[in-house]
């Protein structure tokens, strides 16, 4: 519970006070919350966004399997897209779905997968397209009701039915 309270706090100084979010962000224990609390920082700083965002990958690198690794890099692949740092975002993206395709159980996959789709919005539609091509190929729909629920939504975000998740509020 601690952490999810630190996160908040992060989360909520970054807007404010982004270098203090940032000194407060490495402290993290919890590799998920330093990324994404990482993550935040880059979203809000003016100073050298990109370079907090690799600090967010590292720290979701050390992550204690492959879902967390790969799913929580979409607050850092929305965070350089939302900052115009489109190029950055892309290549961020592509390493975490790389890597999300693979995350076993399939229900993890899918989640990962999700997320990744919708952070993949903030860069363009065809990076959303490219991330919804892998879950279809990924996530079989008879095989888990999450995979069935990202291909049906997904479907609906890319046809402008339904809107991807906000990352950052």
């Amino acid at each position: 519970m601690k952490a999810a309270r630190q996160k908040d706090h992060v989360d909520t100084l970054a807007k404010s006070d982004p270098r203090e979010a940032l000194s407060q962000a490495r402290k993290r224990i919890d590799p998920w919350f330093r990324a994404m609390g990482l993550s935040w920082v880059a979203r809000f700083t003016n100073d050298n966004p990109v370079s907090v965002a690799c600090e967010a990958a590292k720290a979701a690198s050390e992550c204690d399997d492959d879902y967390k690794k790969s799913a929580v890099r979409a607050w850092e692949v929305a965070a350089l897209a939302e900052r115009g740092f489109t190029k950055e975002a892309r290549k961020c993206l592509r390493e975490a779905v790389t890597l999300g395709k693979s995350v076993q159980p399939i229900s993890s996959r899918s989640e990962s997968l999700y997320l990744l789709f919708q952070a993949a919005f903030r860069i363009a539609k065809e990076e959303a397209e490219y991330a919804y091509g892998i879950i279809r190929t990924s996530c079989p729909i008879d095989e888990h009701w999450r995979c069935k629920r990202a291909v049906r939504d997904g479907e609906k975000m890319l046809s402008g039915q339904l809107d991807p998740r906000p990352f950052f509020w």
